[in-house]
């Protein structure tokens, strides 16, 4: 009897002196734990996703800058639909907002459990759950004593220093779904390509049902979905969760008008979560356009990429940054090829010139000797330059010689000035790697260097600039002669596509080998450079200047001056600046647009890229109202003779958009 009563007093002792223990360290954590407020957490998070947006703010491009998880912009708690709120707190935390962080009922419970042998539920409160995300990145419910111990303090502390809906809100936009997604904007999106306002109940019950078990087999997450639900039957449940976790989640980016991010438009630094650029939104969408457009119309020449860059002429603002053609139609969408060096062939020429006018040494109307020549060069050589079109013309004036680009007047010129001098200038124009001088010889009249489209375009800006390192008479001379048909007239006639209904300076440029094509010119508004050939440094077949790049550089130049002496009209963006769902449409064939057999191409190898701009599930392809595919970026349809039609329609069979087209 005495043992007993002893056994029990010690029992009792030992109790004591745990709950004691468990006291005085309880104690220790609540004075050592530092928590974050809501305000630095908010301020801290950052998600995968940056929005890229125009000088007006409006939404240009999203691009991924973390690779390890997918996260969208912070969501309010309010913003969220009431089905989830009501669903999160009545699965996970049925006593939120009666406890102070902790649920002590629901964790004596698990105890007893624990001990009985039974079933065990979980006792971890939406508070404890975000202590463990706030700490350690993610949630897991098994922990070791000490650690559960300074979950549970801390979950008090975080719960009498912030609001409740504070609490929901940072939970829900920390806590993982799924794989890589993080966040119920991600998850919303992803799954069901909605914002979290919008979700309904079986969407939301699923998204609950993702949170105990992140990974788990859609048939299990099929079944926890229905016990949310209090569902008898499942079939319903069990088909959305078969259709949403059976293929991989889809984060439609907004708009692919930006293929490569770049440090040369943007004004904020990359970390933040919106990105501002220098960019104009219709500049930009017409550029990429009117380089994709071209770049299908080489294709069968060996034409596969390019790059453009318009700058305001008199400020230097990058307005359209065209590093490649994008997704579908670049040969690799990461290369910048408005950074990469390439040979400028006859785009040097005006620099040349331009550098003898500042030195007076040669003036418009000075006469050059365009016969055959030998020149000396290192080593016992001879240099033989020759023109474009092997004719030579004997005296021609300077104007002339550079309007319609004749490489031996070039050369001489150069002979005149001297290389070190065009060098020199050429670097003051912020021309990089240059080698020493005497290294190019007269080769470097006719563009044997290695330079960048950003390169070119700044230097050719500074032809139109106040205070550049050229003279006022110098800039002006330069301009009138490459504004001029009757100085081009020798070598692209007097009306080629050079040729505006306003007075813009161009110039193009075919490096050795058509390996590479170019063409650059200003107005008082506007600089713009253009470069075509291919990444891999492979030869186009039979392309000049004219034929390669002028087209683009004309197109943009008439659609940034729809009147003479006038400028782009402002664009006016949507009221919305970031819409949910993406808007769908044929991006290739253009209407109307007629399309040529090539004789020389076997006709089954001869197929036509139909194009989709953002497809949507359950889309399909119409051709003259047969199905041809479902709907997907590129479908590749075998070229035949006649007039078509080909239409987008929805899983209901509404249409969505329409183009007509002929094949010859």
């Amino acid at each position: 009897m005495q043992i007993g009563k002893s056994l029990a007093n010690f029992r009792k002792s030992y109790v004591i002196v745990c709950i004691t223990i468990l006291l005085v360290a309880a104690c220790s954590i609540w004075s050592t734990i530092e928590l974050l407020s809501f305000t630095n957490i908010r301020k801290a998070y950052k998600p995968s996703d940056v929005l890229i947006v125009d000088r007006n703010g409006y939404p240009l491009e999203t691009i991924r800058t973390k690779h390890e998880k997918r996260s969208l912009d912070w969501v309010q708690w309010s913003e969220v639909s009431p089905a989830f709120r009501d669903l999160l707190v009545r699965v996970e935390d049925r006593r939120f907002y009666s406890h102070n962080g902790v649920d002590f009922l629901a964790m004596s419970k698990a105890a007893w459990e624990k001990v009985t042998g039974q079933s065990q539920r979980g006792a971890s409160t939406l508070t404890m759950q975000l202590v463990g995300l706030l700490k350690e990145g993610s949630f897991s419910r098994r922990r070791t004593l000490w650690k559960k111990l300074n979950q549970v303090v801390s979950a008090l502390k975080l719960d009498s220093q912030w609001t409740k809906e504070q609490i929901l809100e940072a939970y829900i936009n920390l806590v993982p779904f799924r794989g890589e997604l993080v966040g119920l904007r991600a998850a919303s999106l992803g799954y069901f390509g909605r914002n979290p306002s919008g979700l309904v109940q079986e969407e939301a019950a699923l998204l609950v049902a993702l949170l105990r078990s992140p990974n788990s087999a859609p048939e299990l997450v099929a079944k926890r979905t229905c016990y949310i639900l209090n569902l008898e039957k499942c079939d319903s449940i069990q088909n959305l969760v078969q259709q949403t976790l059976s293929k991989p989640y889809r984060l439609a980016r907004p708009r692919e008008l930006v293929p490569v991010l770049s440090k040369n438009f943007t004004k904020d630094d990359s970390n933040s979560s919106v990105i501002q650029t220098t960019l104009d939104y219709r500049i930009q969408e017409l550029a990429l356009r009117a380089l994709r457009e071209q770049l299908r119309a080489l294709k069968n020449q060996n034409v596969n990429d390019g790059a453009v860059l318009v700058m305001e002429t008199q400020t230097g603002r990058v307005m359209a940054y065209v590093a490649n053609a994008g997704t579908g139609v670049a040969s690799a969408v990461q290369i910048d090829g408005i950074q990469t060096r390439r040979q400028a062939g006859s785009t040097m020429k005006p620099f040349v010139f331009a550098t003898a006018f500042d030195w007076r040494l040669l003036d418009p109307g000075s006469l050059l000797e365009d016969s055959p020549a030998d020149i000396s060069i290192s080593q016992g050589r001879v240099y033989h330059p020759k023109n474009y079109d092997h004719i030579f013309r004997g005296l021609v004036s300077v104007g002339d010689a550079l309007g319609s680009s004749m490489n031996v007047p070039a050369v001489r010129a150069l002979q005149l000035v001297g290389e070190s001098r065009v060098l020199d200038r050429l670097r003051s124009l912020g021309f990089e790697q240059l080698q020493e001088d005497e290294y190019y010889g007269p080769s470097l009249a006719l563009g044997a260097i290695d330079v960048t489209l950003w390169e070119l375009t700044q230097g050719y800006r500074q032809f139109a600039i106040e205070g550049s390192t050229f003279s006022s008479p110098t800039r002006l001379s330069i301009f009138n002669i490459l504004a001029s048909s009757e100085h081009r007239r020798f070598t692209f006639g007097m009306d080629s596509l050079l040729k505006l209904p306003f007075p813009a300076a161009v110039k193009t440029g075919t490096s050795k080998d058509m390996r590479d094509n170019w063409c650059l010119g200003w107005t008082p508004e506007y600089t713009v450079g253009v470069w075509v050939g291919n990444f891999n440094g492979e030869p186009m077949w039979n392309v000049s200047g004219i034929s390669g790049a002028a087209p683009i550089w004309r197109n943009l130049m008439l659609a940034l001056h729809p009147n003479p002496g006038g400028t782009l009209a402002k664009y006016e963006p949507p009221a919305a600046p970031l819409p949910s769902r993406t808007i769908s449409r044929i991006r290739y064939p253009a209407p109307d647009m007629l399309v040529g057999l090539d004789p020389d191409i076997p006709l089954p190898l001869q197929k036509l890229p139909i194009e989709i701009e953002n497809p949507q599930r359950g889309h399909k392809l119409y051709l003259n109202d047969r199905l041809l595919s479902k709907a997907q970026e590129t479908t590749l349809w075998p070229l035949q003779r006649g007039k078509y039609r080909v239409e987008l329609k929805t899983a209901s069979g509404q249409s969505v958009d329409s183009v007509k087209f002929e094949v010859r």
